[in-house]
């Protein structure tokens, strides 16, 4: 190998380097999300508040204005995130890191399906059989689990509504958001609009708003700055040069590493049966985003790095 080829393959590294920051991010965010003391509905209120401040500041850079057009654009996306982040959060409260994650990405699967009617894309058989593998995956993983490592049949369910309403929100996000809008203005009224849902749910269903301890807003800050915008900040650039199939195949850790993480902080025990049907869905979803170099489908549809449409904590 010359020294210009070296060169050049430290450098093409150097983006795959940053995806694998952005998953190590998100992956932790469910371990930082178990970490405070008070419930899981004033972490909610806490956590969909701090964003929308910070990626305002991002998305005015360089003096860019956001127009009331951005948010006649975002509002359906923003309502379905919201009740994602509410279905997605409490999941990980009601049953174990590893199921909630796991079933969790199964929307790719989803969102393929729902690929050919509402994005006008085409799939191959191969896929559709892929999809339907996962899905059984999903299945040993709940039976496997049992009542064990904080396992439950209402968590997991949770998970599995929070990749439907997930699923509901990549199309709707897809179909719906405006041509050339800047990715972070995008972001921004996502979240402004998530808050108006998550908000009154939280001051609805919550009893210790105002007893948030400095220990708690430390994690909580933690969440926003690393799980949420650090995690998007690094995969929004990788994007620009890593082929969608690969950072997709890298996001695919994010189950693994908050299911170790879980394991080693938390100690929530993974039976053999789970282990074997999260091997199941992320082989199969790993099979379904390998296909996409063979099948001309959007690299968004089966790209779930895509940091707009990431309901990760």
């Amino acid at each position: 190998m010359s020294l210009v080829s070296g060169v050049r393959a430290r450098i093409a590294a150097v983006p795959v380097l940053a995806v694998f920051i952005a998953v190590f991010a998100w992956g932790i965010g469910p371990l930082l999300f178990l970490a405070p003391s008070i419930s899981i509905n004033s972490i909610l209120f806490y956590r969909v508040l701090f964003w929308p401040p910070l990626l305002y500041l991002i998305a005015r850079r360089g003096g860019k204005q956001i127009n009331k057009k951005l948010f006649r654009s975002v509002w359906l996306p923003g309502a379905l995130f919201g009740v994602s982040t509410i279905f997605g959060f409490t999941a990980i409260t009601e049953t174990s890191v590893a199921n909630a994650t796991i079933i969790g990405n199964i929307s790719t699967a989803m969102v393929l399906f729902a690929a050919p009617k509402f994005l006008n894309e085409k799939i191959s058989k191969w896929q559709v059989l892929l999809a339907v593998t996962s899905f059984a995956g999903v299945v040993a993983i709940v039976v496997g689990a049992g009542n064990t490592g904080g396992s439950s049949l209402f968590g997991d369910f949770l998970a599995l509504v929070n990749a439907l309403t997930w699923t509901f929100y990549f199309i709707s996000s897809k179909r719906r958001r405006i041509d050339g809008v800047d990715t972070w203005q995008f972001l921004y009224g996502v979240s402004v609009i998530q808050t108006c849902v998550v908000v009154p749910y939280a001051l609805a269903t919550s009893n210790d708003i105002l007893q948030i301890s400095w220990r708690d807003l430390g994690f909580l800050i933690a969440m926003t700055l690393f799980s949420g915008t650090i995690g998007h900040s690094f995969m929004l650039w990788a994007q620009k040069y890593v082929d969608a199939s690969v950072s997709s195949l890298i996001l695919l850790l994010g189950p693994v590493i908050s299911s170790v993480g879980a394991w080693l902080v938390y100690g929530q025990n993974i039976s053999a049966m789970q282990v074997f049907g999260g091997a199941v869905v992320l082989a199969s979803l790993a099979g379904v985003v390998r296909l996409s170099s063979t099948v001309k489908i959007s690299r968004d549809v089966l790209s779930t790095a895509d940091p707009l449409l990431n309901s990760n904590p």
